[in-house]
């Protein structure tokens, strides 16, 4: 059997075209006692330390001032007149009231619930900084602005990292590479659920090793974003 071993030459970052490309930083996915996605990520969450190390790429990239783009995951009640047959996980995720609001631009239920983010991280979400943009809806960024916040900021390059390693952020992964961008992934700032196939987390881990132009741990970001802050 054939082994794919072919290397790229490693990524390069600069602080001026780089951004830190953040998806799904909410309750839903994150808070143990309220997220109810959380239930299907929880033991990948603790077994890599994955808040912990969103939390240090997230203070890194405020301390050393470089761009962040944060896709949230919102529903409001118009979209349950959807009558096209959703795959399984989205099938679910309706059953649950996944990532509920009560409008675009009314609050009221918002704070604390499981759409909203996560508390410990609106220090850094909420910093007039980043840019948290308008909602993904299934499980790329094709129909939010992520992609034109990134163009109109000069971005050439992106650290990718989230809860839903082989659904949500591969899918902004795959948006990201297709609209001409380099992307490294930070592979244990990711999770993952398991069902009767096998390991989401492994099959992210496969299919980036294909397509990203680095996988990187948290460890490696840091210091790479601290070398090129510093040049």
């Amino acid at each position: 059997m054939f082994t794919f071993t072919h290397r790229n030459p490693e990524m390069q970052i600069d602080k001026q075209h780089t951004a830190l490309v953040l998806a799904d930083m909410q309750n839903e996915f994150l808070e143990e006692k309220s997220g109810t996605y959380y239930e299907l990520i929880a033991d990948a969450l603790k077994e890599r330390n994955v808040i912990a190390n969103l939390e240090q790429l997230l203070k890194t990239a405020q301390e050393l001032g470089y761009y962040v783009i944060h896709s949230p995951h919102w529903y409001y009640p118009t979209d349950l007149q959807w009558n096209v047959p959703p795959g399984a996980i989205a099938h679910y995720l309706i059953g649950i009231g996944f990532c509920g609001r009560k409008d675009p631009v009314d609050l009221e239920g918002f704070q604390g619930s499981r759409a909203d983010y996560y508390e410990p991280f609106k220090k850094y979400l909420m910093d007039g900084h980043t840019c948290n943009t308008s909602p993904h809806k299934h499980f790329g960024c094709e129909a939010n602005d992520v992609i034109k916040q990134l163009h109109m900021r000069g971005v050439q390059k992106v650290i990718m990292a989230g809860p839903v390693a082989n659904i949500c952020l591969e899918s902004h992964m795959r948006d990201i590479i297709e609209g001409g961008f380099e992307v490294a992934m930070v592979r244990d700032a990711v999770a993952a659920g398991v069902n009767e196939e096998g390991d989401g987390y492994e099959a992210a881990m496969v299919n980036w090793r294909f397509m990203a132009n680095a996988v990187w741990t948290t460890e490696q970001t840091v210091g790479k974003m601290k070398a090129a802050a510093s040049a």
